[in-house]
Parts: C-alpha cells; sequence; structure tokens
C-alpha cells in the first residue's frame, strides 16, 4: 500500500455473492457519438392522451399541440399500472415492477422505513449517465417504491436545474409537474374553468350529472395550467445555447385521474402519452404506431446518448443507436395494493386485445380507497350506485362477484365494456391471449408475483425484518491514487473531499488527492442502509 495515504478507519474486504442477473460493467462499452445530447425530460402526472395533439377537441393545450408539431408522437405507450409509484419504479429501473416485488402503492404503506429492494445489479439508470460524463437533475419528484439514492443525481430537488450543468458537459434533466395529480380535482374544484361541463364527451361508463361533468372540466382545466408550465420550461430552453442539441421528451406518469382510470390496467389507466422531439426536427409531426411501455424507456435514454442499455432492464430501446430491431407484440399489466385496498389482476395487450385476469374475482373491481373518496365526482358514483341508479355499463365496476377473465376488442371497443370471454365468436382470440399471457407475461416475469403475497416480497427483501446494508468500502491506494475494490457492478461509491463545501461524486475511476486532502467514501445500494463512511487522507 502506499505509505503516503493514512487510514483514518479500518476497512474491511468481504467476498460480495452474485445472483442470476447479468451484470452491467461500471464503464458502459459503447460505439463512438460526434456530441452527447443533451436530453431534457417533462413529465406531467395522471393524465391519459386528454391533448388537443391526441385528437381531444375539449382539451386547451396550445404549447403542446405546437410542440407536437416538431416531434415523435406515439398513439401506443403504456405503463404496467395506472399508479405512479410502481410506474415510476419502472421509470427508474427499466424493469417491470411487479417481478421485483415493487407493485405495491406505495411499499412503504405499511412500514414507513421499507423500500423495495431490487435484484442486485439494478441500479438508477441516471447513475449509467453519470458515469458518462452527464450532469444529471432531478426536479424534484421521486417516489420510486425506494428511497432515491445519491449516486442518482447531481442534483435533487426543489432548485435542480439542468442550468447548473458545467457547459463541457452533457446534461440529462427532468421536471415534473404535478398540477394534473388527481388531488387537484378536489383541490382545484372552486377555481375558474377553461371549458365548458357541457361541452365535456363523457365516456359511457360514466353517469351523466353535474358533478361528473364538472369534475372533468376541472381535469381539463389542470391540463392547461399544465401546458403553460410545459411552455415555461420549453421557453427556457428555447432562449438557451444548449437547445440545438438538446432532445426533448414528454409525458404521463399514468392514465387519468378519475375513478376507472387511475389504478386500473384497461386503457384509462395505462395509455398515456409520449412525445419525443430531436433538435434536427427529424420525423417532427409523424406518429409512431409502434406498442411501447414505460420500461423501454430508460433504455431509450441510455441508447440515444450512446450508451448500451444493461442486459437486467426489461424494456427495449426506441431510438438511437441500440434500438431494437423487433416490435413489441404485447404490453403488460398487474395490480396489488392500493393504499389501504388489496386486489390482484393482471393484464396483457396486443395492438387489438386486452386480456385481464382477476386473481380476487370475489371482490368488485371497484376499491374503495380513502384517498380517493374526496373527489365529488367519486362520492356521486357511490351514491348513485347504493341508489340503484347507474345503468348496466356503469354499474359493472361495483359488480360484485367481477368477472374471473375479460377479453376486450379495443379496435371495436375501445372503452372497454363488453366482455367478450363467453362470446362464441371470440373463442379462438380468448385461447391465444391466455396463451400469450402465461407465455410472454407470468411465466418470464411474474411466477413469484402470481402465487405470493406482499409480506413474502417483504420478508424475501428484509430478511427477518432488518433492512439490508452495504458492506464496507474495501480501497487500496496505488501510483498516488484511491481505488474502490468492492463489487461495483452491484454497489455504488460515492465521495466528497472533506472539509470542501459541494455535493457527493459518483465513482467512476481511481481519485486523485492533493496533499492535506481527505476523501471520506462511502457505498450504496438501491434499498439498503449505506455503508459506514471511510475516509483517506494523503499526507
Amino acid at each position: 500500500m502506499d505509505t503516503n495515504y493514512k487510514m483514518i478507519s479500518s476497512l474491511l474486504l468481504a467476498g460480495v455473492s452474485t445472483c442470476g442477473i447479468a451484470r452491467q460493467p461500471m464503464q458502459n462499452p459503447m460505439e463512438p457519438v460526434k456530441e452527447r445530447p443533451n436530453i431534457l425530460v417533462i413529465v406531467c402526472e395522471d393524465i391519459s392522451p386528454y391533448l388537443g395533439c391526441y385528437g381531444d377537441k375539449v382539451a386547451v393545450t396550445p404549447n403542446l399541440d405546437s410542440f407536437a408539431a416538431q416531434a415523435i408522437l406515439h398513439t401506443d405507450m403504456y405503463t404496467c399500472v395506472g399508479v405512479s409509484s410502481p410506474s415510476r419504479y419502472s421509470l427508474i429501473t427499466g424493469r417491470y415492477a411487479s417481478a421485483d416485488g415493487a407493485n405495491y402503492m406505495r411499499s412503504n404503506y405499511f412500514n414507513k422505513e421499507f423500500g423495495v429492494v431490487p435484484p442486485a445489479g439494478v441500479k438508477c439508470y441516471t447513475e449509467f449517465l453519470r458515469q458518462q460524463g452527464y450532469y444529471c437533475t432531478n426536479n424534484a419528484k421521486t417516489d420510486y417504491q425506494f428511497t432515491s439514492p445519491v449516486s442518482a443525481w447531481d442534483e435533487q430537488g426543489g432548485k435542480a436545474h439542468w442550468k447548473k450543468a458545467p457547459a463541457d458537459r452533457p446534461f440529462f434533466s427532468i421536471f415534473n409537474l404535478n398540477v394534473t395529480h388527481e388531488s387537484f380535482i378536489w383541490k382545484n374544484t372552486d377555481l375558474p374553468l377553461v371549458v365548458s361541463p357541457e361541452d365535456i364527451v363523457l365516456p359511457p361508463y360514466y353517469p351523466d350529472t353535474k358533478i361528473v361533468r364538472h369534475d372533468h372540466a376541472v381535469l381539463y382545466s389542470n391540463i392547461k395550467k399544465m401546458d403553460e408550465q410545459f411552455r415555461r420550461l420549453l421557453e427556457e430552453l428555447e432562449a438557451s445555447e444548449r437547445a440545438k442539441n438538446t432532445i426533448v421528451l414528454f409525458y404521463s406518469d399514468n392514465g387519468g385521474p378519475l375513478p376507472r382510470a387511475k389504478r386500473e390496467i384497461m386503457d384509462s389507466g395505462t395509455h398515456v402519452p409520449f412525445m419525443i422531439r430531436f433538435p434536427d426536427r427529424r420525423g417532427a409531426g409523424t406518429q409512431n404506431t409502434s406498442l411501447n411501455m414505460f420500461v423501454d424507456i430508460p433504455p431509450t435514454i441510455l441508447s440515444l446518448a450512446g450508451i448500451v442499455p444493461p442486459s437486467y432492464m426489461h424494456g427495449q430501446a426506441m431510438y438511437g443507436l441500440y434500438k431494437a430491431t423487433e416490435k413489441r407484440k404485447y404490453v403488460f399489466g398487474a395490480t396489488d395494493r392500493f393504499d389501504e385496498q388489496i386486489e390482484k389482476r393482471a393484464s396483457i395487450r396486443s395492438e387489438r386485445y386486452l386480456y385481464i385476469r382477476n386473481y380476487m374475482s370475489q371482490q368488485s373491481v371497484y376499491r374503495p380507497v380513502k384517498f380517493r373518496l374526496d373527489m365529488p365526482m367519486m362520492q356521486e358514483m357511490l351514491r348513485l350506485h347504493e341508489e340503484g341508479k347507474l345503468d348496466t355499463v356503469q354499474e359493472r365496476w361495483f359488480m360484485s362477484p367481477a368477472f374471473e377473465e375479460e377479453l376486450y376488442d379495443c379496435t371495436a371497443d375501445p372503452h372497454q365494456i363488453h366482455n367478450l370471454c363467453n362470446d362464441a365468436g371470440y373463442q379462438k382470440v380468448l385461447k391465444q391471449m391466455r396463451a400469450a399471457y402465461q407465455k410472454e407475461w407470468i411465466k418470464p416475469f411474474n411466477i413469484d408475483w402470481e402465487q405470493r403475497t406482499e409480506e413474502y416480497f417483504v420478508n424475501k427483501m428484509w430478511p427477518e425484518g432488518t433492512k439490508p446494508c452495504c458492506e464496507r468500502p474495501h480501497l487500496r491506494t496505488e501510483n498516488g491514487k484511491v481505488y474502490v475494490e468492492n463489487d461495483l457492478s452491484i454497489y455504488s461509491a460515492i465521495y466528497r473531499i472533506k472539509n470542501k463545501e459541494g455535493n457527493w461524486h459518483l465513482y467512476t475511476s481511481p481519485v486523485s488527492l492533493k496533499a492535506g486532502e481527505c476523501i471520506v467514501l462511502k457505498l450504496e445500494r438501491i434499498g439498503y442502509k449505506d455503508s459506514e463512511p471511510v475516509e483517506f487522507q494523503f499526507m
């Protein structure tokens, strides 16, 4: 060991066990790129494609409509479940939440300390961007089903902004717009409306009442506010020199906020807007009609940056150097617990058909989630249900027992009202979708999920009820540099120089110190306690 370094605290050399998940090397192999693009991601909450550019004639979204004319608009982007926390798990890892025991809303609902522990090697994809020099910021929501690790972001919080990125480094930046969140249906109920309730085109599964129309009008008014927030973020970019090399993505974190939409795995809960604009405006004003899912977004962003997506990701790149050569045949969905309410359903969707399997058909698909009961429209629907004033279509959501299986022709029945499981003309399709459901969704990803409870996953992640902890850093010095010898395909190492201001840095290569400087270093892993920090001082 180099004697120019003084060890301040003891070091532990520990073997690292591995599981059967493919490892991603710390430095991603990549094809050369002329210039890494900046990437700006703008995420809103809780909207289906309620935008003018998607053909919605009620929506007042001039800024997003203008953006769509410069971008590629995806017509068939889906999340796995119509609620944010499991969706955001997929958005940050590129993996199906149900496959990792992360499909519960929220994972720490019964234990505030609990966080999902993904398989060894799974990291926030932004860490791979940081390894390649990207300055990564998130403003400000995380909600990943685990505490966001320091290694994920250069900046995280309400003041995080791409403007702080050094001029010689590309940036990756996310902004989260929450004015369209479900809760703003009742929070903004008394504010002026920007659309007339009478202009609303109601889906047939909603009763046509004044309250229902009003809540829809509040939804569209919130979307107009979000559209204005989107404009301001885009104007900030356009006023910058960095706009000429910035890719912009826009999407919602799940489908619409209203009853029988949010939390569901029908299209009303999982179908979301998604658009991407390239600096050279390639594909401007066109539509991408391929089936895609949220697990495809992380590998796409890495691919756009010229980085090989890690093999553990369940998704496939839609654009960039590592764009997938084959299109998806199916997208998938699954539900578990929503706050205090338990359910278990799963789905597979092709371009035309949606198949749903209900594992708790003894109860209604409607669940009395307390949080949603503050919505005037939900109260109205419950009142009409109890008074027997809903028609057959509107009553279906409350039906108990519910269907064990559902099959919908999404082309002929876009609102997914008519269950075709007992239709003689669709028995061949039903057989095909059942088989695909088992082969493509359950067997490769969800055998544990199908058979297990949330308690099983919690005990699996926290053996004997104890949060796992990262091993101590194992360091060595050579030629005046500090090296981390732990397995960084599993752990992430972060460090800073003691007595200096500034954020933690992501360790990507050996660190050199000046005389008198002391490095403080610790290990992270998603869902684990951080290791105790270790210090080295240059003498």
